[in-house]
């Protein structure tokens, strides 16, 4: 059965090289540093190493996150525009919903508009999975060498994870310390995904209203992932993300606003 899997071999291996032994290296060499400083080591040089390379990724990645920030309020701003034209051809073709159909996607071709780029807020999530997987195995290396103290601020352990903690034997709920940082990953989810969602057109067809509740589904279900995933895997993942998602909400403001999370009170009184 294994040697059915050995042709994902090289891939493996790609991926590892890009992004374990970077990753690896990366917070080896940062933990050292600050290690070395008494200060840094009695806060955590581990959670401070993780910080520091998470905010580096980040760095790395930024480019392509502005640029889908751009093209997606683009795609916003455009439909609003045409906010009137899909009025007209909800009138015209109100008792045939094919032609309907066929009009208002021929109207978003001729503008060159995606009608599902919203939901392109999931991608910042999706385009971390691969970093997230690899430090994933970082840390459970860590944690079989022992080499690393990785206290940090009040979790005694960052290699370890939450639910390895419950509060109450049985209890699927990790102690206060440990619960902390899934809480704060779960909850700066939940606002860039609030942040990256306009204010819905009032002129909306069925399709947009459509990816408008997929979209207000998502905001729920991501959060939710999110911190389950934080409670199953080293506590440092959901340090990383926490802190990943700090500095998405940072970039996202200067592009787009704080959006969905604080809709402006005309746009409010429309759309009630």
């Amino acid at each position: 059965m294994r040697s059915l899997f050995d042709v994902f071999l090289p891939l493996h291996t790609v991926w590892w090289t890009i992004f374990g032994q970077t990753l690896s290296l990366a917070l080896s060499s940062t933990y050292h540093v600050f290690a070395a400083n008494p200060a840094l080591a009695a806060v955590g040089a581990y959670g401070l190493a993780i910080m520091a390379v998470t905010v580096l990724v980040r760095l790395v990645l930024a480019p392509l996150f502005q640029l889908q920030l751009s093209l997606g309020r683009r795609t916003m701003e455009n439909q609003r525009t045409l906010a009137p034209q899909l009025t007209d051809i909800r009138k015209k073709f109100k008792n045939d919903p094919q032609k309907l159909q066929a009009a208002t996607m021929q109207l978003y071709r001729e503008h060159g508009i995606n009608p599902l780029g919203g939901l392109s807020g999931c991608l910042p999530a999706l385009l971390q999975f691969p970093i997230l997987t690899a430090l994933y195995w970082v840390f459970l290396g860590n944690t079989k060498n022992g080499t690393i103290v990785d206290h940090f601020l009040f979790v005694p352990h960052l290699n370890q994870t939450p639910m390895a903690h419950p509060l109450l034997a049985g209890l699927p709920i990790p102690t206060l310390v440990y619960l902390v940082i899934p809480l704060l990953a779960a909850a700066t989810t939940f606002v860039q995904s609030r942040m990256m969602q306009q204010a819905p057109s009032p002129a909306a067809t069925e399709q947009e209203q459509q990816q408008q509740q997929m979209t207000r589904t998502m905001q729920v279900m991501m959060p939710v992932m999110i911190a389950y995933f934080a409670f199953i895997t080293p506590a440092g993942l959901g340090l990383y993300w926490f802190i990943s998602n700090c500095v998405s909400i940072i970039q996202q403001y200067f592009v787009t606003g704080w959006g969905g999370l604080r809709p402006q009170k005309g746009t409010r009184r429309a759309t009630t």
